[in-house]
C-alpha cells in the first residue's frame, strides 16, 4: 500500500472540512451559564451540619442530589457501608442524624 497516497488522501480530507464555507450553527441556548450553580449547596434542615462534617468530605453537594430518593432503611444501609467497608470517620452517634437528614432532602415515602 502507499502510506503517501494514503497520507495526501487524509490530508486533503482534513484541509476541506477545515475550509468549509458553511458557520459553525450555535448550540442552543439553556439559560445555565455556570455548571456548578446548578446544584451547589443542599439545602440546610436539621442534620445539615453532622452531615456536612461527616460526609462532605468524601462526596459533593451535586453527588447526594443525583442519588434516587431511597427509603430510610436504605440510607441506614448507605451510611452503615461508608462507616465499615470505606472506613469513613463517622461516629455511631451521628448516623442517625445523617440517615434523617438523607431521608429529608433525598427520601422515598
Amino acid at each position: 500500500m502507499n502510506y503517501k497516497a494514503l497520507l495526501a488522501v487524509i490530508v486533503i480530507v482534513i484541509v476541506a472540512a477545515c475550509n468549509n464555507s458553511q458557520p459553525l450553527q450555535p448550540v442552543a441556548d439553556t439559560g445555565v451559564t455556570n455548571l456548578n450553580a446548578i446544584i451547589s449547596e443542599l439545602p440546610d434542615k436539621p442534620g445539615y451540619t453532622t452531615f456536612k462534617q461527616n460526609c462532605m468530605s468524601c462526596h459533593s453537594a451535586r453527588y447526594i442530589q443525583m442519588q434516587p430518593d431511597f427509603p430510610e432503611k436504605t440510607w441506614t444501609t448507605i451510611v452503615t457501608k461508608m462507616q465499615k467497608n470505606y472506613g469513613a470517620p463517622v461516629p455511631d452517634s451521628s448516623v442517625h442524624e445523617i440517615v434523617q437528614y438523607l431521608v429529608s432532602i433525598k427520601g422515598k415515602g
